[in-house]
This record gives C-alpha cells, sequence and structure tokens, in this order.
C-alpha cells in the first residue's frame, strides 16, 4: 500500500470527522436563530471560520487536516439549515424541488389565492368552513 492511498483514507476520514463536529455545531446554531437575518449571519459566520481553521491549517502545513476544515463548513451550512428548522434562502429551492409534500401545499395555496381573487372579483361570499353550532338556534353545547 502506497503513502498516497493511506493519506487519501485519513483525509476522508478527517472530513468525515469534520462533517460530523461541523454540523453539530451548526444544528446548536440554527435552533438559536430567531429570524432570517440571523440565520444568514450564522452562515456567514460558519463559512468564514471555516476559511480561517482552513488557512491556518494550510499555513502550519498540516494539509490532511484542511480536510477536516473542509468537511466542518459542510457539516456547519447543513447544520444551521435543519436546526433552523424552515426553508430560508437556496435551502428554500431545494426543499420545494425534492420534497412533494412541499410542491402539493404550493399547489394548495395557489388554488386558494385564486379561488379568493375570484370570489373577490364576483362578490361572491366566503365558504364557511367550520360551524361551531350544534342546535338549530346556533348555541353550543351550553345553550343559552
Amino acid at each position: 500500500m502506497s503513502d498516497g492511498f493511506a493519506i487519501t483514507v485519513v483525509s476522508l476520514l478527517f472530513a468525515v470527522f469534520g462533517i460530523v463536529v461541523g454540523f453539530h455545531v451548526g444544528d446548536e446554531a440554527g435552533a438559536r436563530c430567531e429570524g432570517a437575518a440571523q440565520y444568514g449571519m450564522a452562515n456567514l459566520v460558519a463559512v468564514l471560520a471555516g476559511s480561517l481553521l482552513f488557512m491556518l491549517v494550510w499555513a502550519f502545513g498540516y494539509v490532511v487536516l484542511g480536510t477536516f476544515a473542509f468537511g466542518a463548513v459542510a457539516g456547519a451550512v447543513a447544520g444551521l439549515k435543519f436546526g433552523y428548522g424552515e426553508s430560508v434562502g437556496p435551502w428554500k429551492f431545494v426543499d420545494r424541488l425534492m420534497t412533494p409534500a412541499a410542491r402539493k401545499r404550493d399547489r394548495e395555496r395557489a388554488r386558494m389565492r385564486r379561488a379568493a381573487a375570484r370570489r373577490a372579483k364576483t362578490g361572491e361570499a366566503e365558504p364557511e368552513l367550520i360551524s361551531v353550532s350544534d342546535d338549530a338556534k346556533g348555541h353550543g353545547k351550553g345553550g343559552r
């Protein structure tokens, strides 16, 4: 077995370890984000911190550890998305593309918007979606 193969295997192990560590850190940070602006700032911090780590590793000559930094950035960005829990930015496109339930929900919302616009244009009343009365007089269970 040559040194090149061993270095490749160790580099891949460092990359996987970086992804796992980055994912956990990103997941925790994403859960603390309260808005899209904080989420965007957390992504920027993750990329900049990973870039700084990558530069330091390469400056000291530990090239194999550079894959850890690369994996940590990738894991942190993915972890931030999972921790935040909402689709924002480019993830929104990916979620819509890959999730049939999201596409169905979007189609249903669009259908409801078109129906509401049609009702507003024709003056038709809104449909009654729920009734809380139990008797003919319209009183609830307790009666009045």
